[in-house]
């Protein structure tokens, strides 16, 4: 994380302090925000390659100010939650957070996740190869990383892409829950199931699935998903 640069925004002092001094042991450039609305303006005086964003925060808490943040940014962000996860990671994905963290939080987790998300920025900017999928309903281009449903595009975050591209290329395939998570999002989420439920829920209404009975990804109880061909 040398000379990579992390917007901290989060009204709890303590915690910035800390989470300042973690990522300055790893090289990283660290700027702060008390609130919201200061996060949001150091966004455009900083430029950050990485924002860690808390969620409950007084006057415009964290959903309103990732919503703002994704109106101008495609900036990776991390938020940190402390209430239900499960339900905070659903307003999080409809804002636009890249990836969640539960407080109190532990330093090398969040070090990792921070890592693993800059990584996943990087492979996003860099050169993709041609696969495709078009059955005349659903269409995936991974070049121009375009899912059009009907003709009609769908916006998806960068990790739902990822993680539609990764069920499509393995279609007709039983991938388990540990499959999906490492090869989305990586070896430090091992264990996190709840991330695959989540997103595999979001991801199904984007594509317009009925959940009682899905077109594409169905559910295999207590193993992982299967991508109908």
């Amino acid at each position: 994380m040398i000379d990579s640069k992390v917007l901290l925004i989060d009204d709890d002092a303590e915690l910035l302090q800390l989470a300042t001094v973690i990522f300055k042991k790893e090289g990283a450039q660290v700027i702060t925000a008390l609130d919201g609305m200061e996060g949001v303006s150091k966004l455009f005086t900083h430029h950050p390659d990485l924002i860690i964003l808390d969620v409950m925060m007084p006057g415009m808490n964290g959903f309103e100010v990732c919503e703002r943040i994704r109106q101008v940014s495609d900036t990776p962000l991390i938020m940190l939650t402390a209430l239900n996860h499960e339900q905070e990671m659903l307003r999080g994905l409809e804002a636009g957070a890249d990836d969640f963290l539960s407080k109190p939080f532990n330093a090398d987790i969040l070090l990792a996740r921070a890592k693993t998300v800059l990584r996943r920025s990087e492979h996003l900017k860099a050169p993709s190869d041609q696969f495709n999928y078009d059955n005349g309903h659903l269409s995936i281009d991974v070049a121009r990383r375009d899912v059009l449903i009907n003709n009609k595009r769908i916006k998806l975050t960068p990790v739902e892409f990822r993680l539609l591209t990764y069920l499509a290329r393995n279609a007709g395939k039983v991938l388990t829950f540990e499959q999906i998570l490492t090869n989305v999002w990586g070896n430090e989420y091992r264990g996190s199931m709840d991330y695959v439920h989540v997103y595999i829920s979001h991801l199904r209404r984007k594509l317009g699935e009925d959940t009682k009975t899905p077109r594409y990804i169905l559910t295999l109880h207590g193993i992982g998903y299967i991508f109908e061909k």
